[in-house]
């Protein structure tokens, strides 16, 4: 793992420390001078590589996204999902593709939990990649199998699994995906104990808490909403501070009575990456077009729609988003010892 050390500390220093420049600013910079160093670009397909299956807030973001960038370039986005290890092997083709501007990745803070769990990595956040931008913010949540599971909220949860240990057993999205980490989160703060298993994006974890094939799943609330609001699961929490704009009915893990999750909160979000090298005319171009994609009121009802809350950040400030995000996901692992299974 290269990601480390006093290199990395001094490049983190760096990164926080242009997210307290003027909002906007940085990423406007010299606009004029970039449109000019574009040249014909983009004249043929641009490649998006998303790490999980189709059907989860990745997915969505890129297909959202992809769709009202092709109509605005006048070029074919194209989605390719590939799911496996994690997101570290979508995040190998990224980093290995050319630096065109051609081949773009979904980038979110589940990237950086990698760095946070595994030994060894075939690239590095802080090196390997071009941020363009944060495009959303992915609300999680705690579900369960009505009939499966008996507790009808999260303190009644929390106290059967303390009293039962390795009773349930819950999915996450991803092996050491933000899902995942979350829930390790909220079992070290409470004691609670229950059975991980990983899946290949929340897509896949929802049916599978749907159907009974497991007790509970930690996923997006993109994933599962019209299943929580059709009864067929049960909410105990959502994992961010306050509650979510799409579902207030839903209460955050702060709100369960649970004296150990009095200041709990874990967040996701989704953007835009590219290789390391892009023009940063490209970066710049690519960044903007997502910024105006998002404040269309259209795009942004068709997000909320499905549970995720557009949330523009620009390349600085996604980088320096990210880099923070694996400082605090390196420093909870060590205390809670998680581990990549």
């Amino acid at each position: 793992m290269r990601l480390g050390g006093r290199w990395f500390g001094a490049l983190l220093g760096l990164a926080i420390a242009v997210t307290l420049i003027e909002p906007g600013w940085a990423d406007s910079t010299n606009a004029g001078s970039s449109a000019s160093a574009l040249g014909d670009y983009p004249n043929r397909a641009i490649r998006v590589i998303v790490s999980f299956t189709t059907g989860g807030a990745a997915d969505l973001t890129a297909r959202v996204i992809g769709e009202r960038l092709s109509a605005q370039v006048h070029q074919p986005v194209v989605v390719e999902n590939r799911a496996g290890g994690g997101g570290v092997l979508a995040l190998d083709l990224l980093k290995n593709a050319q630096p065109d501007g051609y081949t773009l990745g979904i980038a979110s803070n589940s990237n950086a939990t990698k760095p946070a769990t595994m030994t060894r990595l075939p690239w590095d956040l802080a090196q390997d990649f071009s941020y363009v931008a944060i495009a959303v913010d992915a609300t999680m949540v705690l579900v369960g199998n009505p009939d499966r599971v008996s507790a009808a909220t999260l303190s009644e949860l929390t106290a059967f699994m303390r009293e039962h240990p390795g009773r349930y057993v819950y999915g996450s999205c991803g092996v050491a995906s933000t899902q995942q980490f979350a829930m390790e989160k909220y079992r070290f703060r409470t004691g609670a104990i229950a059975t991980h298993v990983p899946y290949k994006g929340c897509a896949v974890a929802t049916p599978e808490v749907l159907s009974g094939q497991i007790d509970l799943a930690l996923v997006a609330l993109s994933n599962a909403l019209q299943y929580i609001k059709a009864g067929r699961l049960r909410a105990y929490g959502v994992t961010t501070a306050t509650r979510s704009a799409i579902a207030p009915e839903i209460a955050t893990f702060r709100e369960s009575g649970v004296p150990e999750l009095r200041d709990y909160v874990q967040d996701a979000w989704y953007g835009f990456a590219a290789p390391a090298g892009t023009s940063q005319a490209i970066i710049e171009f690519l960044s903007d077009s997502i910024r105006q994609i998002l404040a269309t009121p259209e795009v942004s009802a068709h997000l909320r729609s499905v549970g995720l809350q557009p949330a523009y950040a620009g390349p600085q400030a996604t980088r320096a988003r990210m880099l923070t995000d694996v400082t605090s996901f390196t420093q909870i692992s060590a205390a809670a010892h998680i581990k990549a299974d």
